[in-house]
């Protein structure tokens, strides 16, 4: 049976548990119907966190991965389709060493999904940095930027020595070329869209 309003009994006794949990109440004294809402969004929130947290570092990953290959390619080789696709098999060729410049575009392929494996740890690296230094959170742009620096000296003095792939005598510009790359294309994106995706599900 309604009662005024539209609402029937069970409904003005949720809505009154609700009240209660509002100004303070233990949810004990609520009524079952509160106690069931309340539990109810409890487990969608815990659900919908990680889900949230899913598409953030989907979303920071491909960002990161697309312009750093982009830069790479446009800044190296140009708009050459074979000079990029031998780019790609030298990516290949920290797992494969020098064979994989005789490979084809099976090869090419290798090296891109491994720039994106690469890509996709530096992002998980950063989410677990995040979570567990939250001050990184208050200065993005500042932490994006040492993040690129400390990507490119990990990269550079320990991932390239134990690889396959053959490493040049060190030049001062061009190392710090690819740092600036990585800055703008690693460092930077994904600390802005993770850095903030996780402000907005603190701030819910």
């Amino acid at each position: 049976m309604l009662a005024d309003g539209g609402l029937t009994s069970d409904d003005r006794e949720a809505e009154g548990g609700f009240t209660a949990l509002i100004q303070g109440g233990s949810p004990l004294e609520a009524s079952p119907g509160a106690r069931i809402a309340l539990t109810m969004t409890t487990v969608l929130r815990s659900v919908a966190t990680p889900r949230r947290t899913a598409v953030t570092v989907l979303i920071a990953w491909l960002l990161a991965g697309t312009l750093d290959i982009t830069a790479a390619i446009l800044f190296y080789v140009g708009l050459s389709s074979a000079r990029a696709e031998r780019l790609l098999r030298g990516i290949a060729s920290g797992l494969l060493g020098a064979r994989a410049f005789d490979g084809g575009v099976a090869t090419a392929f290798l090296g891109l999904a491994l720039h994106y494996l690469i890509a996709l740890i530096w992002t998980l690296v950063f989410l677990v940095a995040l979570r567990t230094l939250p001050g990184l959170r208050r200065h993005l742009v500042l932490t994006g930027i040492s993040y690129g620096i400390i990507v490119w000296l990990v990269m550079n003095l320990v991932v390239l020595p134990l690889s396959n792939a053959a490493r040049g005598p060190f030049q001062l510009q061009a190392a710090a070329v690819a740092a600036t790359i990585l800055v703008l294309c690693i460092g930077l994106p994904i600390s802005l869209v993770i850095g903030r995706g996780l402000r907005e599900q603190s701030a819910a």
